[in-house]
Formats: C-alpha cells, structure tokens, sequence
C-alpha cells in the first residue's frame, strides 16, 4: 500500500484524493463512481494476492485526472506556484526512485521504495559467470545444450550481455518469458542452470547437478541475481515437451 503514495509522487497525494472525493460526490460525475468503489476494493484483492503495487495504478491515474481541476481550481485562489514547485520537486524524486541516475553505491535508499532500480545491476557480471560455466561443457556437447534461467530477470541479462560472449539464446519457465517456448527435445545434452541463492527445488527437474560458478555483482547491491549460482547439470529428467508445464512458473 506505502507504494501507491510513491508511484505518482507523495507532492500529488491531495489531487488523487481529491479526484476520488469529486468522483464520490459530485452528481455531474455519477456515471464515473463505479471508479471510485473500483479503486479500494482492486486495492484489497491485490493485497489478498500477494500482488504488484503496480497493478492498481491505471485505476490510480484515474483519480489523479479527476483531481486535477478542483486542485487547479484551488491554486487559482490561493497559490500558482504550488503546482509548479510540486512537479519540479515529484521529477527529482521519481528520477532519482525510477531511472539509473544514481551510482550502484547509492541505490540503498531508492531500493527501500523501489526494489527495481537495483535489479539490473550486475548483469554483465552474471554473463560473465554464465559463461564460465558455458566453457565448461566440452565443445562437442555444446551443440546440445541449454541455457536456462530460473527467472526472465536472468533470461533478460543473458539476452542482452550473452551473445558478446559467446552464449546461446536462454530459455526460461518463468512468467510470460515461457510463451517463447521451451527448448526443442533434440537439445538431450547439458543444462547450464541459472537459479537465485535460496531456489534449490527447481534442480529436481535436471541430472548430476554441480555448481560451476557464482554471480558476484561487484557493488554490494542485494538485488535478486546477487549470488546466483550457475550449475552444470547433466540433462533433464524428461525430454523439455513435457518437462515445461511443470518448469512454467509465475512467483
């Protein structure tokens, strides 16, 4: 809930509310209440869930637009600056909370509010570790082989940083990153198995699993990649058509 006063900064805290109120009670808006019940109780299932913060902001916008005109209307009577002092000072904040502006070293207190702007930190490293292990398949295995990633966080780095360094395309079960598709059977050979710290249920699915190398991001930051290890199995325990419903995972 904290996240909803961060997503569209604390400065517009009193147009959101205000745009609510103005959806409640004003009967030139009555066709526009479902929007204002809407809002609270989507805010209720997400955190029954177990959901993202995020899943409730189109409705949020919403109240933010309602709210505009009284809030303008407002600083006509009292105060022109104020709408003017509150973006510029909501653009520092959200910058500083959401883009890369700041050094890895100083990520800490943007991390407390938006665990995110750490989570590409390190990625080349966990190329580099990737590829360690890659190299400890014998060449002429490789042909068979498959890169796959616990979540599309290290399929992404692995898309990204991977190819310069001579690794092949990653696959990965996780979320909608699985709708690529899982690897053909034909790739029987090795699994280099890219998995968070603390995931070790996910190894059940490979064979003769060892670890090969450990990703170290360089600068501290206790983001989700931050000590993967990277693992050399065998194969798989079933061909991957009838292995992926079961690697297919959203959390």
């Amino acid at each position: 809930m904290p996240e909803q006063l961060i997503y569209l900064s604390p400065l517009f805290v009193p147009v959101w509310v205000a745009g609510w109120l103005r959806l409640w009670r004003d009967p030139a808006l009555r066709w526009a209440r479902p929007t204002a019940v809407a809002y609270p109780l989507l805010c209720v299932l997400v955190v029954a869930l177990g959901g993202k913060g995020y899943y409730v902001v189109p409705l949020l916008i919403v109240l933010l637009v309602a709210g505009c005109e009284p809030a303008l209307a407002w600083t006509r009577r009292h105060s022109r600056t104020w709408p003017v002092v509150a973006v510029l000072v909501t653009v520092a904040v959200n910058a500083m909370v959401t883009l890369p502006v700041l050094p890895p070293s100083s990520l800490a207190v943007p991390m407390a509010l938006n665990k995110e702007q750490g989570e590409q930190v390190g990625w080349p490293a966990l190329a580099d570790a990737t590829a360690k292990g890659w190299s400890a398949i014998p060449a002429r295995k490789r042909a068979s082989a498959v890169v796959f990633t616990q979540n599309y966080g290290e399929a992404g780095a692995l898309d990204r940083y991977g190819p310069a360094r001579g690794l092949p395309r990653p696959y990965s079960g996780h979320m909608s990153y699985a709708d690529w598709g899982p690897p053909p059977d034909s790739a029987d050979g090795p699994v280099l198995l890219v998995r968070q710290e603390d995931a070790d249920g996910i190894e059940r699915y490979f064979t003769d699993c060892r670890r090969v190398a450990r990703v170290d991001n360089g600068h501290g930051v206790e983001n989700e990649e931050q000590g993967a290890a990277v693992l050399l199995c065998s194969g798989t325990t079933q061909p991957w058509s009838r292995l992926w419903p079961s690697l297919r995972h959203y959390y």
